[in-house]
């Protein structure tokens, strides 16, 4: 079935006419080697010739190809990169653009890992997609999405988040009916972090993943979402007196988040809606003893321990 799938999307893109976005909303690059994946009309490669660059292009539709030799472009490729990988070595690229690709992909996991891996490190992919919330459909000037959902800002901006793109920039297209975001992308593959395909077998903290592809208020937010199922449980088991199941949860938070006193707090919180004042001064002491943590929260805690 998955051939069949593979063999369908081959068939459909092979003589594919793209509308996209032209030259695309970000400024254009100079004096680089730059790739442009699933250059369409040419407009981009054109542009990016014109500026003094070294460009290479790849497509999944050979008359495309044919198309750009046709017009005098030589550097360009017959590429599926949701299946083959692209023809180029290791960090070989300043710049990449990739504009209205990405929703046309069987495996868009496949895009990004091979984009990361041509693309130097703290160097920008310039990205850009239909925006599902506004554009999803099945009939004139609608988009249909291969993978609805994936292309929902948040869930997209986690996609980034997982392959080690960092936001450097997001612009809006909402001129005509349907609308298009645009990011540049920072690739962050220095950090050296498993790819998300051995994420998934392992287990790790957001902060050790994570901790600076996002800013103070977005890994926050990341964390609550990651602890919050374990707060319920939590929940659950001091409603039924389950103190060593309550133990066990706790241990997890303080294994994988040793500095997130917040965590302890909130633990303690629960313990005390429930009248166990002994062991929520527990998790409030081991709170206290986690460095740095701002002197008014010292003091509210140590506060606290006092009138249990």
């Amino acid at each position: 079935m998955g051939s069949q799938a593979m063999s369908i999307a081959e068939t459909v893109y092979r003589n594919y006419s793209p509308a996209g976005q032209g030259v695309g909303v970000f400024p254009l690059v100079k004096k680089s080697r730059v790739l442009e994946v699933g250059f369409g009309s040419s407009a981009l490669l054109q542009a990016l010739i014109n500026n003094d660059n070294e460009v290479h292009g790849t497509d999944v539709s050979e008359k495309i190809i044919t198309d750009a030799k046709a017009s005098g472009i030589d550097n360009v490729h017959l590429v599926d990169v949701s299946e083959t990988p692209l023809p180029f070595a290791d960090d070989f690229f300043d710049a990449v653009y990739c504009y209205e690709v990405f929703e046309h992909l069987t495996n868009p996991h496949r895009l990004f890992f091979e984009i990361r891996r041509v693309l130097k490190s703290n160097h920008l992919l310039y990205f850009s997609v239909p925006s599902q919330e506004m554009s999803m459909g099945y009939g004139p000037s609608r988009h249909t999405f291969v993978y609805p959902g994936l292309l929902e800002r948040h869930n997209l901006e986690r996609f980034f988040m997982q392959m080690y793109f960092k936001i450097d920039a997001y612009l809006e297209n909402t001129e005509s009916i349907i609308h298009h975001r645009n990011y540049a992308l920072n690739n962050m593959k220095h950090l050296g972090l498993p790819d998300v395909m051995e994420v998934i077998i392992g287990d790790y903290a957001v902060n050790a993943l994570y901790g600076q592809l996002l800013d103070e208020q977005a890994l926050e937010t990341e964390i609550r979402r990651e602890t919050q199922p374990y707060f319920t449980v939590l929940h659950q088991a001091a409603a039924a007196g389950a103190w060593e199941a309550v133990d066990s949860i706790v241990a997890i938070f303080t294994a994988y988040y040793p500095q997130n006193y917040a965590l302890l707090i909130k633990s303690a919180e629960i313990l005390l809606s429930f009248k166990n004042k002994e062991k929520a001064k527990e998790y409030l002491k081991k709170a206290l003893t986690i460095k740095p943590i701002p002197n008014d929260i010292y003091s509210e805690i140590s506060l606290t321990i006092e009138q249990l």
